[in-house]
């Protein structure tokens, strides 16, 4: 599938996706805090978004809305349940 990177209005640098027909996915590249996004391509694009200006895709990602975070980041969090009980062995 087809990738792109380009920077937004703000100058963060991202790679736009093409994970199928109907869905894209915009990826914060090295040192943007941003957090991926999930969009439909406009119709007339097909599945390139090569054919696009930079100036489109910083319209469609600036319309975009931003996938949910998981707890993974959370502090304290514990990744795995069976850590919690490794832990207590000790």
């Amino acid at each position: 599938m087809s990738h792109r990177k380009f920077s937004d209005r703000r100058g963060q640098r991202w790679e736009v996706r093409v994970t199928s027909r109907s869905e894209w996915r915009f990826e914060p590249l090295r040192g943007n805090p941003g957090t991926p996004h999930r969009v439909r391509p406009p119709l007339y694009t097909g599945d390139d978004p090569f054919e696009l200006s930079e100036q489109e895709l910083q319209a469609i990602l600036g319309a975009a809305t931003p996938e949910a975070r998981t707890d993974r980041g959370t502090p304290g969090a514990s990744p795995s349940p069976f850590l919690d009980d490794l832990a207590d062995d000790g």
